[in-house]
């Protein structure tokens, strides 16, 4: 009797291995995009949010780095603990701002660039220089453009949008002038 039931639990787990063993041609990526050193930093910055989950610093970095690998939702997710320990650090909402765009959330985008610049210009938590000032300007200014669209049903009017509010400028690069070797008295 134990021998059949020492064959059905091995059968079982047989079946549970052929199940659950992903496809020879199943091509596994990593979830964050980044080079070893900036995973290594994530790694460490994760570790310190675990101690001080309210770290505006720490949170700071690690949602610059989620957005550069292109996870806007990890980094919202980094920074809601951070927001809630830190509400008037307009950093925080700037940058949240900044994952919602990238998230296409055109609404909630711009009433979080909004506050970053009401806490910027009210003075808030910390002080505000005039290259974050310029900056959030910039953000909230390019995002009231597109906070009435759609940004996923509509990417193309969104992007024409942006682009409009940002007004790219390209410029030549000057000519070298050619000089006249020979001097005329």
């Amino acid at each position: 009797m134990w021998v059949s039931r020492i064959f059905d639990v091995t059968v079982l787990a047989l079946i549970a291995v052929a199940i659950l063993m992903p496809r020879p041609g199943v091509a596994v990526k990593p979830g964050l995009r980044l080079d070893q050193d900036g995973r290594d930093r994530a790694a460490e910055l994760q570790a310190r949010l675990l101690a001080a989950p309210g770290d505006a610093t720490a949170s700071l970095e690690l949602a610059d780095l989620f957005l550069d690998a292109r996870r806007p939702d990890w980094a919202l997710a980094t920074l809601a603990p951070a927001l809630d320990a830190n509400p008037t650090d307009f950093r925080l909402h700037g940058r949240r701002s900044l994952a919602l765009a990238d998230h296409f959330e055109g609404p909630a985008a711009y009433r979080a660039a909004t506050k970053a610049l009401a806490l910027c210009e009210g003075g808030g938590a910390l002080p505000c220089g005039e290259a974050d000032r310029a900056r959030l300007q910039l953000l909230t200014s390019t995002l009231e453009k597109v906070r009435s669209l759609d940004m996923r049903q509509d990417p193309n009017a969104a992007k024409e949008n942006i682009l409009h509010g940002l007004h790219p400028t390209f410029l030549n690069r000057p000519r070298a002038v050619a000089r006249d070797t020979k001097s005329t008295p």
